[in-house]
């Protein structure tokens, strides 16, 4: 297990030497700014909705469609921020896969909740249910590109990515890894109220990420009101 683990993360590490993920030459903005400028060549278009077993909202995720000349809308282009990936979603027990560029909830009362509005991609939308089993309290988890970092003007999986979370209605949407760390992956122990994590820190400043950088973990502990995040370093001892 140790050898498959050590394997992984170096095929990982190995992967993103070729490509810079930041661009320390231009200015990064680490406060997300939103989206002023209308593109006419695109329309928002909502998925069907779907929604999350023991929750109460619906979920309405958000694609930008190309209107594509003199045939109209093509439901297989979408490229609001540069890109050129599928419009298609697919949904699966708690797990929402697509691209996104926001999120609309919508209560019993049929009162609607945007989920932000900061321009960004979202390709992710993870409902927590083992937090939900162990403190009936419901959370999602969310997969999102929210900073051009390497400066190309396009959204995509070519900057980092970021680790994102709300509650089950959409509320109180926060960022839980640090800016300008890659998000790289989680976990969620059985019988534990807790949400680990692992990001990615260009520690040398060079651009790509590689074995010259540096991993951090962090836990996200749940109660029966909120949770609190703390980083912890699993291989203190061995230093």
């Amino acid at each position: 297990m140790r050898t498959l683990i050590i394997g992984t993360i170096f095929i990982f590490i190995m992967s993103c030497q070729q490509r810079s993920k930041i661009n320390y030459e231009n200015k990064i903005d680490t406060i997300a700014v939103e989206e002023i400028q209308k593109d006419t060549t695109k329309i928002l278009v909502a998925q069907l909705p779907v929604k999350f077993d023991s929750t109460e909202s619906l979920i309405f995720a958000v694609s930008a469609i190309s209107i594509s000349g003199r045939n109209g809308i093509s439901k297989s282009t979408y490229d609001y921020y540069g890109s050129t990936d599928s419009d298609a979603s697919y949904f699966r027990n708690d797990h929402l896969t697509g691209d996104f560029v926001n999120v609309i909830f919508r209560d019993n009362n049929g009162n609607d909740r945007k989920l932000t509005h900061h321009k960004m991609k979202i390709s992710d939308i993870v409902f927590l249910r083992p937090i939900f089993e162990s403190t009936r309290k419901g959370f999602i988890l969310y997969t999102v590109n929210d900073r051009d970092t390497n400066g190309d003007n396009v959204y995509n999986y070519q900057d980092l990515e970021a680790l994102y979370i709300s509650k089950a209605d959409g509320s109180e949407f926060k960022k839980l890894s640090k800016e300008l760390n890659e998000f790289y992956d989680y976990t969620i122990i059985k019988g534990e109220a807790k949400l680990y994590f692992r990001t990615l820190e260009d520690r040398n400043k060079d651009g790509v990420l590689n074995n010259k950088d540096k991993f951090h973990h962090f836990q996200l502990e749940f109660t029966s009101d909120n949770y609190t995040i703390s980083e912890y370093n699993p291989i203190k001892i061995l230093e």
